[in-house]
């Protein structure tokens, strides 16, 4: 019996010893989880009193300085005491070494720049990889918050459909950015024809393209001049001419979700299937065989066309300022540059444009391994406010920009001697051909003394009056954007082979109906389908 009773209170007291041990664990948690809060300012600068260093990666494009030594993050370090080490893959291997760090399970605290996909959110966001943002932004984002209440697209586009936001999006009211890319005349070979009227119409370009061809507009006694050439975006030759032509022939490409679908009367249809793009690549063969059409068009690269347009051999263009292109000699000649605003065609009658998209999603997010999430959510929101925007677009006041003068109206940027503008930019701040979560605000934007950009935004203000946009951006669930991935994959790789071929004559428009049902045996009904239902659940949203 004394056995028992000593038997029961040993296990008694070793119950007792274990909770007590376990007690004192909890309240050690609980003391640890109330010191890092006490460390961070729930308002004000600096964000944090003592200073934290967290690990971030990033896609690096190769015009930009080390991330480590720019201005951008030196003064945001200086602001909020969140400072960085930096993990900075070339934008050529970044998605290849993200999806190695997600497999490792080797995370940094932030990706920032990170060209996270929808996919990357729901998929790593399931996993508990990424955190959940919403309550981090109700509480340590009011300038975001106060965004998203602002316009409730914002939300919609960066909410999963689990209901979570796992990344935080670059938000762009600027005009500008959403009228990205023009079409521009080389001013010269107008003035050496006479000043002729900008075309309006599919006609009217081929007639003005053809005297481009014939009477050596560039005055070199030599049959070099190109009539068109543009950009051969990410690889896609006729991404350009998709979008500033293929309208002409009434419609209009997704740009948001890059789909290549658009919606019309709520109904999500495949634009490559559609009656207008046969048209517009006849219209592009016809460019092609009249030799109106740079033939290096589905091969060269931007520094390739660039050198075309500095030897004044092109005749028209798609880029962002014609300084881009043609060797333009004063900044204000640049207004020189005609811009062909939106054509007709027989067949369609109204002038439509596709703007670029003004919410870039999955710029931004917050890994599991961050043991400051609040301080982070902090960190970032500042650049949704006006002095974060000059930061991250412009670099430091007083170092890359100041006021013009006292009453503070205008901005000028400061370039040091033997250095452009751009140049200068890209050492300060990786905002310069990277996607980072920023707020774009035209109304601070627009107040730079700045000749170039005053002529591009009055170009961009004008054209912007045509804009309409294919289809919102889309938020897939984890099972259908693995199936349209899939889908998506061999259609396109498909269709630009078939693009190629049928603009080049090496396929006849007599078999067009091989070229349907081709993409039916590659289920195109079903990658149509999946964007369908994704429009369906956001019209529920709004």
């Amino acid at each position: 019996m004394k056995k028992r009773i000593l038997v029961v209170v040993a296990i008694t007291m070793l119950i007792s010893l274990i909770a007590a041990c376990s007690s004192r664990e909890t309240d050690k948690d609980k003391i640890e989880e109330s010191v890092a809060p006490q460390n961070l300012n729930a308002t004000g600068y600096p964000v944090v009193n003592e200073k934290v260093t967290l690990k971030l990666m990033g896609s690096k494009e190769a015009n930009q300085g080390p991330w480590d030594k720019m201005m951008f993050f030196e003064e945001m370090g200086k602001v909020t005491n969140v400072y960085f080490e930096f993990d900075t893959p070339d934008s050529k291997v970044f998605q290849e070494k993200k999806n190695l760090t997600f497999a490792s399970d080797n995370l940094p605290d932030v990706f920032f720049a990170g060209s996270l996909t929808t996919f990357d959110q729901i998929n790593y966001g399931k996993q508990g990889l990424l955190i959940p943002l919403e309550e981090l932004i109700d509480e340590y984002a009011p300038n975001f918050k106060a965004l998203m209440d602002k316009d409730p697209a914002i939300r919609r586009a960066i909410t999963a459909p689990d209901g979570h936001i796992y990344a935080l999006p670059q938000v762009s009211d600027i005009i500008r950015d959403k009228m990205f890319f023009r079409t521009y005349l080389n001013a010269e070979w107008m003035e050496a024809l006479g000043n002729p009227k900008v075309p309006e119409t599919t006609e009217e370009l081929l007639t003005l393209l053809k005297r481009f061809r014939d009477e050596d507009p560039n005055k070199n006694g030599m049959n070099d001049e190109l009539p068109l050439s543009f950009i051969n975006e990410k690889n896609d030759s006729l991404s350009a001419a998709r979008t500033y032509l293929m309208p002409a022939f009434g419609v209009l490409e997704d740009r948001s979700n890059q789909s290549r679908l658009q919606v019309i009367n709520d109904k999500v249809s495949a634009v490559f299937m559609t009656e207008g793009y046969k048209e517009f690549l006849k219209y592009m063969k016809i460019l092609f065989d009249e030799k109106l059409l740079d033939p290096e068009i589905f091969t060269h690269t931007n520094q390739q066309l660039k050198a075309k347009g500095q030897e004044n051999k092109i005749g028209m263009t798609m880029h962002a300022a014609p300084f881009s292109v043609f060797k333009v000699e004063k900044p204000e000649d640049n207004e020189k540059y005609p811009v062909v605003m939106p054509l007709t065609s027989t067949i369609n009658n109204e002038k439509l444009f596709t703007p670029r998209p003004s919410i870039r999603p999955g710029t931004f997010a917050i890994t599991k391994n961050n043991k400051h999430p609040e301080a982070t959510m902090r960190w970032v929101d500042y650049l949704y406010t006006p002095e974060g925007f000059m930061l991250a677009s412009q670099g430091v006041e007083g170092e890359s920009w100041k006021w013009k003068d006292e009453s503070k109206d205008t901005w000028i940027r400061i370039t040091p001697e033997g250095m452009n503008k751009e140049e200068f930019r890209s050492q300060n701040t990786p905002e310069i051909g990277s996607i980072i979560p920023l707020m774009k605000m035209m109304e601070v934007s627009y107040r730079e003394d700045d000749l170039v950009n005053s002529i591009i935004n009055k170009q961009a203000d004008e054209l912007s009056q045509y804009a309409k946009e294919a289809m919102p951006l889309l938020f897939l669930s984890e099972e259908e954007e693995s199936r349209a991935n899939i889908l998506k994959n061999d259609l396109m790789n498909y269709i630009a082979q078939m693009e190629a071929k049928f603009v080049l004559g090496k396929e006849s428009f007599d078999n067009w109906d091989d070229y349907m049902s081709t993409l039916k045996r590659m289920n195109v009904d079903e990658y149509v389908e999946i964007y369908q239902n994704a429009y369906v659940r956001w019209q529920a949203t709004k």
